[in-house]
C-alpha cells in the first residue's frame, strides 16, 4: 500500500477517534449506570405484565436497553419462557438492535443531530409497526398458538434456568458473561462500564477502520452507481446490502459516516441505518432456533420492509 494512502487512512482513523472518544466514554458510563441500578431489568419485568400496552412498553424497553440483536436474545428467551405474548417480543427484537442510549449518543457524535433524531424516530416506528403487525397476524390465526420452539429448562430446585442454559439445551447460542456480585454499587457500575467499553470499543474501532477504508479506497463511482441516486432502487439495494452486514447499532455509525462522505443517497442511508442492525445474520440464525419459521419470516419482512418504507418516505418528503 502506498505511503500516501496509508497516511490518509490513519488520518481518518485519528480524526474519528478524536471526535468520538468522549461520547464513547459518556455512552459506556450511561450503560454502567443503567445496569447498576437495574433499570433495564425493571422495565423488562413490566413488559410481561403490561397487557394491551405491552407493545408500547416493549418498544420503550428496546429504546433504553443497550443491547444489540444478539445481546437482546437472553432477554427474549427469559420473557418467552414467562409466557409473554408474541407481539411485544417481536417489537422488542426489532427496536433494541437499532436503538439504545449509547447508540444515540454515538450517532449524534458520528453523524450529527439530524441522524440521531432519525434513528430515534425510525426505531420507534419500526418497533411499533412490527408489534402491531404481529398482533394482527395472531388475531387472524396466521401466528396463533405457541410459536416458540424453545422448551423450558428447570434446575433441581424447580426454578427456571437462565436464558444461557435454556438456549444451550435447545441448541441456540446465546452470548453471556459472568456477573460478579459487588457489595458496592459504585464498584458494580464500574465493572459494567468496563464490560460495555470493551464490548462496544472493539466493534467501534473496527468500524472506524472500515470507514477509513471506504473513504480512502472505495471509488465514488461505485457508491453513485449502487446507492448514490435518489431513486426507489437505491433504497431497495441499501436494504439488501444491510441484510448480510454483521453490524449492530454501534458499528453502523462510522460505516455510514464513510458512505455519506462518499455520496450515498440519504434515503438509502436511512434504510441502511435501520436494516443493518436489525438483520444481523447471527441473530437471525438464533431466532430460527427459537421460533417457528413463519415468525422469523414475518420478523424479517416487517423489519426490512419497514426500513425500506422509511427510506422511501425520507426520499419523498426531504
Amino acid at each position: 500500500m502506498p505511503e500516501s494512502i496509508l497516511l490518509q487512512i490513519l488520518t481518518v482513523i485519528g480524526d474519528e477517534i478524536a471526535r468520538m472518544w468522549w461520547f464513547f466514554l459518556l455512552s459506556v458510563v450511561l450503560v454502567g449506570v443503567i445496569k447498576g441500578y437495574r433499570l433495564d431489568l425493571r422495565l423488562r419485568d413490566y413488559v410481561n405484565r403490561a397487557g394491551s400496552y405491552g407493545i408500547v412498553l416493549a418498544v420503550g424497553v428496546g429504546m433504553v436497553s443497550p443491547l444489540c440483536a444478539c445481546g437482546i436474545l437472553p432477554v427474549v428467551i427469559s420473557l418467552a419462557m414467562l409466557g409473554t405474548p408474541l407481539a411485544p417480543l417481536i417489537a422488542l427484537l426489532v427496536t433494541s438492535p437499532i436503538m439504545g442510549p449509547d447508540a444515540l449518543l454515538l450517532t449524534y457524535s458520528g453523524l450529527g443531530l439530524k441522524w440521531a433524531v432519525l434513528k430515534f424516530l425510525g426505531a420507534g416506528v419500526l418497533g411499533l409497526s412490527a408489534g402491531l403487525v404481529v398482533q394482527a397476524l395472531v388475531r387472524q390465526g396466521f401466528l396463533a398458538g405457541d410459536q416458540v420452539t424453545l422448551r423450558p429448562v428447570h434446575r433441581e430446585d424447580g426454578t427456571l434456568a437462565s436464558a444461557y442454559e435454556i438456549g444451550s439445551a435447545n441448541g441456540v447460542a446465546v452470548r453471556t458473561m459472568t456477573i460478579v456480585p459487588r457489595a458496592s454499587r459504585l464498584r458494580f457500575i464500574c465493572d459494567r462500564t468496563l464490560d460495555a467499553a470493551l464490548f462496544v470499543g472493539k466493534y467501534l474501532l473496527l468500524a472506524i477502520v472500515l470507514e477509513a477504508l471506504i473513504v480512502t479506497l472505495v471509488p465514488l463511482s461505485w457508491i453513485t452507481l449502487l446507492v448514490g441516486q435518489k431513486s426507489f432502487v437505491s433504497v431497495l439495494l441499501a436494504g439488501l446490502i444491510g441484510l448480510p452486514l454483521p453490524t449492530n447499532q454501534i458499528p453502523i455509525i462510522p460505516i455510514l459516516a464513510g458512505l455519506l462522505e462518499r455520496g450515498i443517497d440519504h434515503g438509502a442511508a436511512l434504510t441502511l441505518l435501520m436494516a443493518g442492525p436489525v438483520s444481523s445474520l447471527p441473530a437471525i440464525l438464533a431466532l430460527w432456533g427459537m421460533f417457528r419459521r413463519r415468525v422469523v419470516l414475518v420478523y424479517l419482512g416487517v423489519s426490512l420492509g419497514g426500513a425500506v418504507l422509511l427510506g422511501w418516505g425520507y426520499q419523498l418528503f426531504s
